[in-house]
């Protein structure tokens, strides 16, 4: 019996199967239309080779198809834990440290939230 829902529920849900079908067919779509633009772009005469980059570099924006990166896993002591495809064993440490480099990236490219509140705010105001 527990085996039986064990295989359930490592089956993919259909309605998760379904949203994953839908974002990739539009990311195919995008990226289908982004290169017919490109080349579009590419073939025009009037522009200069400057131009020319810069508008394929704007219709390419944010449209890759990529990948989905690795998934860290933290490995126990135990050792019950298989490295697989997409799959990279570490210890809790390097987790850790991985979430902070991004975490300051984040920070870095948008700024820290919030400034001035309270009563800091009050006494400074003009």
């Amino acid at each position: 019996m527990h085996a039986k829902f064990l295989h359930l529920a490592t089956k993919p849900i259909a309605k998760v199967a379904e949203a994953r079908a839908r974002k990739n067919k539009m990311a195919k779509t995008k990226l289908a239309a982004a290169k017919k633009k490109a080349e579009a772009v590419a073939n025009s005469s009037e522009m200069s080779e400057a131009m020319k980059l810069k508008a394929i570099s704007k219709a390419m924006r944010g449209k890759d198809a990529s990948r989905p990166g690795k998934t860290y896993v933290v490995s126990k002591k135990g050792g019950g834990t298989k490295g697989g495809r997409g799959i990279k064993l570490v210890d809790k440490r390097e987790k850790s440290d991985k979430r902070a480099a991004e975490r300051k990236v984040k920070q870095k490219k948008f700024g820290k939230k919030g400034g001035l509140t309270g009563s800091k705010r009050r006494r400074n105001h003009k």
